[in-house]
């Protein structure tokens, strides 16, 4: 099983819940077998994957940096919450082409992607996993990305009678991490 974590890396600070909830994330999905992949940033993926890591798993991380350097000091991004790393930045393309095939890559190797908080790259990470019809597990309350998603789906889906809306993503919105976690439970048995 491959699981995609997305979430916020421009918090000023990340609380003491919000750390060991991450980990707690990670150290689960971990025990489970879960191939974990990330964008190889700062914040809750980088909890994530730290945390998955010291109890055995495989995290692959999908830079937009063109390599290690640049990862590192351009995108001041972290080497040591991955176990592989893709870079996927093209020589000459925009900031917003990298991220976006960073992105994309992530989504569709995925099998079920989990949100927690996140900005503008979450949200349209978010957005590739819908339209590839991937499970999706929003987890609310981290006050990001993964709130405002939820938001905009029950919008479009309460007036939109387009069938691809309705016909997309298998959504899931749950309050924590424990609640996430019984979902996976659910989803993978």
């Amino acid at each position: 099983m491959k699981i995609t974590v997305y979430g916020g890396t421009n918090n000023t600070a990340y609380t003491p819940e919000e750390k060991t909830s991450s980990e707690k994330l990670g150290k689960y999905l971990a025990q489970r077998g879960a191939e974990i992949l990330t964008g190889a940033c700062r914040g809750f993926p980088e909890y994530v994957g730290r945390a998955a890591l010291q109890h055995g798993a495989k995290v692959i991380g999908y830079s937009p940096a063109i390599d290690e350097k640049d990862h590192v000091e351009n995108f001041q991004f972290p080497l040591d919450a991955v176990t592989h790393m893709e870079y996927k930045k093209i020589e000459g393309a925009s900031q917003a082409d990298n991220f976006f095939n960073r992105s994309l890559d992530m989504t569709k190797y995925s099998d079920i992607c989990i949100a927690i908080g996140g900005s503008w790259g979450t949200y349209t990470e978010l957005l590739f996993s819908f339209w590839y019809k991937k499970t999706i597990i929003l987890i609310k309350g981290f006050n990001g990305a993964a709130d405002a998603f939820h938001e905009t789906y029950k919008f479009f889906d309460a007036r939109d009678i387009n069938p691809a809306v309705h016909h997309g993503s298998t959504i899931f919105v749950v309050n924590s991490v424990d609640e996430a976690i019984d979902k996976l439970e659910q989803l993978t048995k």
